[in-house]
């Protein structure tokens, strides 16, 4: 008899997890998408919106798994994760 064994999301590797999931997020349509979504940018620091049709999808699978593996997680953290250093120029950044 094989013996069995459970894969967990830490197993999986997190590009490959993120693109699956997202790819079952967009399938089942339990995602509502806002009418904007295509017209936003990802963060201030960026200059163009995301070339990928499905960022949302793709975001979503990242925050879900980022908040799955590390419980009690706040906005803060989020923020740091997927957020970005806005361009101040010549001016110090204050950190």
């Amino acid at each position: 008899m094989a013996a069995l064994y459970s894969v967990t999301v830490q197993d999986i590797n997190a590009h490959d997890f993120n693109r699956a999931y997202a790819a079952y997020l967009k399938r089942s349509g339990k995602l509502e998408i806002p009418k904007w979504v295509d017209l936003v940018k990802t963060g201030t620091s960026k200059e163009l919106a995301p070339y990928d049709p499905d960022w949302f999808y793709v975001r979503a699978a990242s925050v879900a798994r980022h908040i799955y593996l590390r419980r009690g997680v706040g906005v803060g953290a989020l923020k740091k994760l997927h957020g970005g250093t806005c361009n101040r120029g010549s001016r110090p950044s204050h950190h």
